[in-house]
């Protein structure tokens, strides 16, 4: 084996789909015989060797037989060692590289076509001609007295010196500051076992700020004055004398680039404090955390592309999905039919229209309700509940990728039918209970806050499908919340804002009258659709009243309760 074998890491069955950095560079440096290795690892493809080595695979796994540590936060993740030092790519402009890039690459006819025109017409009509004799003119007369010793073309000759001396003078200062800003900040955080470090380098390195694991005392995350958004956020590591080491969040835009920063600090400063949020800041989303999102929704420029809604054949998530048109339009946003590029597979966009110029606490707001559908829907796994396939913003809004399903909601069936026949009416009941049976025993349970007509959707298969996870909550404390829903479905004690589980069962009862008469209910009461349609039986009048009985005692307890009343 030679002296210095070389063995490159391509890791892309560990880097996600956001790729604004590259992702970090691992280095394995160990002395024997005073040679040298550099080792990379992959996950790909099997590595070759030198030409003068035996041949060397490595697929899938590299195991080392000294030191070797995996955590259960590194799961699927590369094990760290003494011997291995990863280098992190530090971009402090990520965002304004980001925005940059997004606004130069957005294509607007109008736009384009106003600047042409502007352009032309400046420069056809003399524009910079006129400027520079305006601009020397202003020069003489502020500067030069009239004097008889002084023709005009002297003193326009003057002022022309003038002005290039100014400009240069201009540019120099502007250049000199672009460079100090430019300088002034690493280009790269390194990892390895004695510590974390920021790193001056560009053509060679010049400067190097250390801080041993064994110092550190605590990891914690600053705001810096007047700042709101994350990505300014500062990662604080505090050692025990000594001055921290700061660098910023957002100048390590890679989520691979962050959780390498995790597992560093989980393999080699376990001893170390942390703030309660660094977790779910520097931690791989195996859905997309929060902090993630919220990156994503302020991270957009600083105002929409797109004004209308979105057009059919547009183009979504980095050409991920492409929209077949519209399903509908609500107060939240719009839902499109559309499809995977990749696969073909069919699936619908929910959107949620998030506000642009609003103080950063209502922005805040918007994508946790966005955050906690999506949080909700990941965690369930009912073959009567929708699938949540995926969640983005962009241009700031947001969409939740959802299972298309081919079918009608019970509203639409009964506007195009009329209303349905009680055995119908019983079957799609019995659907209804495995639902809720389902939601309400998980633990804590998933109360819907919306089970309506519109919010059930049946299949051409005849299986009922329950959507809309916009206002649902997970029934934790009995703090008073805000009330939701469709008013002639909403029992008592939602309108109060204090919903349970037994809320869904009034609003499946509400829902039952709906789909029996064709009618929707009057809102908080007690209803008895065989007042309205006679020809229906006691048990199925009794069943309904006792859903939407308006108090909580005298209702069904719960949904297997009204499961074993409807198979009686």
């Amino acid at each position: 084996m030679t002296e210095s074998n070389k063995v490159k890491l391509n890791s892309e069955a560990t880097v996600l789909k956001e790729t604004e950095a590259p992702p970090p560079e691992l280095k394995t440096d160990e002395a024997s015989n005073d040679k040298s290795q550099a080792v990379s690892l992959t996950t790909d493809a099997p590595i070759a060797a030198s030409d003068d080595s035996q041949d060397l695979a490595v697929s899938q796994k590299v195991e080392v037989s000294e030191n070797k540590i995996v955590s259960d936060s590194t799961k699927g993740q590369t094990a760290l060692t003494d011997g291995v030092e990863i280098v992190l790519p530090y971009r402090p402009f990520a965002s304004t590289e980001k925005w940059l890039e997004h606004r130069f690459s957005a294509w607007s006819a109008p736009k384009t076509w106003f600047a042409t025109i502007l352009m032309v017409t400046f420069f056809g009509f003399g524009g910079p001609g006129y400027v520079t004799d305006w601009i020397v003119k202003q020069a003489v007369n502020s500067t030069y007295k009239p004097s008889a010793n002084l023709s005009m073309n002297q003193a326009m000759m003057t002022g022309n010196v003038m002005i290039v001396q100014w400009m240069s003078l201009i540019l120099f200062l502007g250049l000199f500051l672009l460079m100090y800003f430019y300088l002034r900040h690493p280009t790269q955080v390194v990892l390895n076992a004695q510590g974390v470090s920021l790193v001056w380098k560009r053509r060679s390195e010049w400067l190097r700020k250390t801080l041993n694991w064994k110092d550190l005392q605590r990891i914690s995350v600053e705001w810096p004055p007047n700042k709101t958004s994350p990505q300014e956020s500062l990662l604080c590591f505090t050692p025990i004398n000594g001055e921290p080491l700061k660098f910023k969040y957002g100048a390590l835009p890679s989520i691979s680039s962050r959780q390498s920063l995790m597992d560093a600090i989980n393999r080699w400063a376990p001893h170390a404090s942390r703030a309660p949020e660094l977790a779910d800041m520097l931690s791989e989303p195996h859905t997309h955390g929060y902090t993630e999102l919220w990156l994503q929704a302020l991270s957009q420029p600083p105002k929409r592309e797109r004004l209308t809604p979105l057009s059919e054949g547009a183009m979504l998530r980095e050409c991920q999905y492409e929209i077949l048109g519209r399903l509908g339009v609500g107060g939240q946003g719009t839902a499109y039919a559309a499809r995977e590029v990749d696969n073909n597979h069919a699936v619908v966009l929910k959107e949620f229209i998030l506000p642009v110029y609003v103080d950063v606490n209502v922005r805040r707001q918007a994508v946790e309700k966005m955050q906690n559908e999506a949080d909700i829907l990941s965690r369930l796994n009912h073959n009567s509940i929708v699938k949540l396939i995926d969640f983005f913003i962009e241009d700031h809004r947001g969409y939740l990728v959802l299972e298309r399903i081919d079918g009608e909601s019970l509203r639409q069936k009964v506007n195009a039918e009329g209303r349905l026949n009680e055995t119908a009416v019983r079957s799609l009941a019995l659907q209804m209970c495995e639902m809720l049976e389902y939601l309400h025993g998980l633990e804590p349970p998933v109360v819907h806050r919306d089970f309506t007509p519109e919010n059930l959707i049946l299949a051409r298969d005849g299986t009922l499908k329950l959507v809309d996870f916009n206002v649902a909550q997970q029934q934790e404390s009995t703090a008073t919340g805000t009330v939701v829903g469709k008013h002639c479905f909403i029992s008592p004690e939602q309108f109060r804002g204090k919903p349970t589980t037994q809320s869904d069962i009034y609003a499946m009862g509400a829902t039952l009258y709906y789909l029996l008469t064709g009618e929707d209910p009057e809102p908080i009461t007690c209803s008895h659709p065989k007042k309205k349609c006679e020809g229906l039986s006691e048990s199925i009048d009794e069943l309904v009243a006792k859903t939407t009985a308006l108090a909580v005692k005298n209702r069904y307890l719960n949904a297997a309760e009204i499961k074993a009343a409807l198979e009686a």
